[in-house]
């Protein structure tokens, strides 16, 4: 006897217009984090939070790449390894494949090296879980809605001496206080600056970061003058 077909379940999207549930569901879920980042929900700050709190047992059991890893996906960004190809922007891969992994061969253990929170709702406190992470080359927070000055603050005091390029761009709440913790950030080969509406004294914050970064590229298109 023939296999009875397999009709996809649909649901309603307008006068005339279905579509499969799969695909409604991951719009939503995608719509749902787009309005997360931007903290476009009402009474929902203590989601955020969560997303963001810095949990010392779960750094304990999986050690802090792991767990830095889980928390900037868990808030919508992306993240990549060191011995491991593949990109996470997904919560649930993320899991499965670091579950994979036996952190007792040193194969097995893996550093975080890319940080990128693209439209994500990181928070200042989340940058707590940049402590440990000692492989940390590249991070990238745009269009950061929740992101505060004490964020930088914490990730400078952790990874300041290790980290190679930084993008802070359109990050509506860092102002100049914020970009004066860079100045810890020792090991920076390139930063890129860009449209950060709450930053005061552009002239003497970018030339304030040119004499402590001697070494870094510095790219503020806001505020940019010829050596």
């Amino acid at each position: 006897m023939a296999a009875a077909a397999t009709t996809p379940v649909l649901t309603y999207a307008g006068p005339g217009n279905f579509i499969p549930m799969a695909r409604f569901l991951m719009r939503q879920q995608e719509k749902f984090m787009q309005r997360l980042g931007d903290h476009n929900i009402p009474g929902l700050r203590w989601v955020i939070e969560g997303f963001n709190y810095y949990d010392k047992e779960r750094v304990k059991e999986v050690g802090p790449d792991r767990a830095a890893a889980e928390w900037i996906v868990r808030c919508g960004g992306c993240v990549k390894f060191d011995k491991i190809t593949d990109r996470f922007s997904d919560y649930n891969a993320l899991v499965r494949r670091c579950a994979e992994l036996d952190p007792r061969l040193s194969d097995d253990q893996v550093r975080v090296t890319h940080i990128e929170a693209i439209d994500a709702s990181v928070t200042g406190y989340g940058c707590r879980h940049f402590d440990g992470l000692n492989a940390i080359l590249d991070v990238r927070f745009v269009r950061c809605k929740n992101l505060h000055d004490f964020g930088l603050k914490y990730m400078g005091d952790a990874v300041g001496k290790k980290l190679n390029y930084l993008e802070i761009d359109s990050c509506p709440r860092i102002t100049e206080d914020g970009l004066a913790h860079l100045k810890q950030c020792t090991g920076l080969k390139s930063l890129l600056i860009h449209n950060l509406p709450r930053v005061y004294g552009k002239p003497k914050i970018y030339q304030e970061l040119r004499q402590a970064l001697p070494m870094c590229e510095i790219h503020y298109p806001d505020y940019e003058k010829p050596s």
